[in-house]
């Protein structure tokens, strides 16, 4: 029996990206999915007229919701609580909105969505800045020694989570820290994990805002909210 799907895209200043997104997510989900929604969380903040977009392709489907993140609840790490907070489906999947992912690899999750609480993506080949991959790296290992996750891509936005999952732990991050957050949790909670890999693209359109134009490195602002939730995740997981 196909299952109940909903999909999330956390969103900022992808005005471009959205409706190849769209479109691909419903052709995926009509391919695979019993019933099945579709929610857009986009950051106030977007400039770029995201909001717009993503609401004039909304109208008329029942199916698909857009929802504002608001101006002083910033980062994709809240922006994941909006998604899950609002998804009314079991089965809940999200990935990044830069079109970076083929939505049709969601196929390869669908033998073991009721087999694991989580599936999480790691990407094939990524097509990143070298620098990002050194950062990447060094942040995959950090959070590995603190958090005892064993995923190999842990700030891969290519995942599927069970409302469980959500049901049972809190999320407090509203950084990309969330990404380790929900990982580091679900297994002190005993819930099972699967990873399963997906091929990465290159963007085509629109940017990162999370890094300089220096070597792509993060900007410092990321960096010390980074840490601040790093220190606090790591006091969550192991109070008494």
């Amino acid at each position: 029996m196909k299952p109940d799907v909903t999909m999330f895209f956390p969103a900022y200043n992808e005005k471009e990206n959205i409706p190849t997104l769209i479109k691909s997510a419903e052709k995926v989900l009509k391919q695979v999915a019993n019933k099945y929604e579709i929610l857009v969380i986009i950051y106030e903040g977007s400039t770029d007229g995201t909001i717009d977009v993503a609401r004039k392709i909304a109208k008329g489907k029942k199916s698909m919701r857009v929802l504002i993140q608001p101006k002083d609840k910033k980062g994709v790490g809240y922006a994941k609580i909006m998604g899950f907070s609002n998804a009314k489906y079991p089965h809940i999947f999200y990935a990044d909105s830069d079109n970076q992912f083929d939505l049709n690899e969601f196929k390869k999750f669908i033998p073991f969505i009721d087999k694991y609480d989580i599936i999480a993506g790691y990407r094939i080949n990524r097509q990143d800045p070298k620098m990002r991959l050194i950062v990447s790296r060094i942040y995959n290992a950090l959070m590995h020694m603190l958090f005892n996750t064993h995923e190999r891509d842990l700030d891969c936005g290519f995942r599927l989570v069970s409302k469980r999952v959500i049901s049972n732990i809190t999320l407090k991050c509203h950084t990309g820290v969330a990404t380790t957050e929900i990982l580091a949790k679900a297994r002190k909670n005993g819930f099972k994990i699967k990873e399963i890999g997906v091929h990465h693209h290159s963007r085509k359109f629109g940017k990162t805002v999370f890094e300089s134009r220096l070597l792509n490195l993060p900007k410092p602002k990321v960096i010390i909210n980074l840490l601040r939730e790093i220190a606090l995740l790591y006091c969550d997981l192991n109070k008494k």
